[in-house]
């Protein structure tokens, strides 16, 4: 199992008095070191570089230490606060470090930082750059959404980055730009165990292009070896008895009362963390600490998914949807259907807001009929992930397949 990493560069105050100072880098700098420290498990690699510290020189030079310092199952999160620039004849931008004059020749160039990521070999990169400009590192902006053990499994390469090709706002002095606002109170205010970096690149741009006039953009790196994978933040043990201490958070990521009484009685034997207590005939949701009045347990979507397979066999009596109803998959060449995964997903309906479906070939798939002679469809939906899963769970072991 990989580390996570930081590193951090934030410059308020240049040397050159023609540069103008930033109100909140170093504070928003400084925010997002304490979360993604204490709740997310995220240590710095090497110390941040904040004020006269971010010389051009020191910027490229610990850039190039990290490679040295990290392994190939790690994962990275690099984030730049300052003055960033663009050059309007080729349209390249630049990161402005702490000892620069108004000279091109002085900044940092987009295409030197991606020379020397080329040569940080890890298993997820994740830039964040809240400058000016910080939209010239790529040209697209994209979300997925997938299963999380499939997403963290393939390597990736990704950039947030605070606006287009555009000047951004830094906000008021001690408040924190609007970027840096809703990225620290998306992962401070965060209640989901499990989360990819692609639904944090969602909240941040729906939030801050409501707030401001610019626009955050969320793009890949495919020339450093980017393979549609995605980082996936866990909240840490001890942030989760910390946060989540009430049953109104608990609810937020646990299963129902309902769904982990059918859970029960169909044999699942897992224990979690959080159980169902009968308390002066009242049900309770808290942290589990003891068998006495116990009901059953709530699961998470990370306890969970362990017991849902990644791969489901098919054969040729599996149905498999098609435009105009389902069809047996019947005897096709060996290799074109081998198995069948589940995936999980957000949804636009707001009393349930998550999905589970099992597919194959991309496409909805049945193992049975009812006796009505309605297909019986693998697909789920529920308050959180953690419900999809059970649910998923319980339609998987009716077919047999768990």
């Amino acid at each position: 199992m990989g580390k996570n990493y930081l590193f951090v560069i934030a410059i308020d105050k240049y040397s050159n008095g023609k540069i103008l100072p930033l109100n909140n880098a170093v504070l928003d700098a400084s925010k997002l070191i304490k979360i993604l420290n204490n709740k997310y498990s995220f240590d710095l690699i090497l110390e941040p570089l904040f004020n006269e510290k971010a010389t051009r020189k020191n910027i490229i030079d610990d850039l190039n230490r990290i490679s040295y310092l990290i392994t190939k199952e790690d994962s990275l999160i690099i984030y730049f606060a300052g003055h960033g620039e663009l050059n309007p004849l080729t349209n390249r931008g630049y990161w402005v470090p702490f000892d620069a004059d108004k000279s091109i020749s002085d900044f940092v160039p987009n295409s030197t930082i991606i020379d020397i990521l080329s040569g940080i070999d890890v298993k997820h990169l994740l830039l964040i750059i809240d400058s000016c400009f910080s939209g010239s590192f790529f040209n697209q902006s994209r979300s997925i959404y997938d299963h999380y053990q499939k997403l963290n499994s393939l390597n990736s390469r990704w950039i947030i980055s605070s606006g287009r090709n555009e000047k951004v706002s830094d906000g008021s002095i001690g408040e924190g730009s609007p970027f840096s606002i809703i990225l620290t109170e998306y992962l401070n205010k965060n209640s989901e165990r499990t989360f990819s970096v692609g639904e944090l690149a969602v909240a941040v741009t729906k939030g801050v292009g409501s707030i401001s006039k610019q626009q955050p953009l969320f793009g890949s790196i495919r020339e450093l070896g980017h393979q549609n994978g995605q980082l996936v933040f866990n909240i840490n043990k001890t942030s989760v008895h910390e946060v989540f201490n009430h049953s109104d958070c608990l609810n937020k990521i646990v299963i129902s009362y309902e769904t982990s009484k059918i859970l029960k009685e169909n044999g699942m034997s897992q224990e979690s963390i959080f159980a169902y207590y009968n308390v002066n005939d009242k049900i309770i949701l808290k942290k589990y600490d003891t068998e006495t009045n116990f009901l059953c347990s709530a699961f998470t979507y990370e306890e969970l998914a362990e017991f849902i397979p990644q791969d489901i066999k098919v054969d040729k009596h599996t149905f498999i949807a098609s435009y105009d109803g389902y069809d047996q998959l019947g005897d096709l060449e060996k290799g074109s259907y081998d198995y069948a995964s589940v995936t999980f997903q957000r949804t636009d309906i707001l009393e349930n807001p998550f999905m589970a479906i099992c597919r194959c070939n991309d496409r909805m798939i049945a193992f049975s009929k009812t006796k009505e002679g309605y297909y019986n469809n693998l697909i789920a939906w529920g308050k959180n992930q953690a419900e999809t899963a059970g649910l998923m769970w319980k339609m998987l072991k009716d077919e047999n397949k768990v």
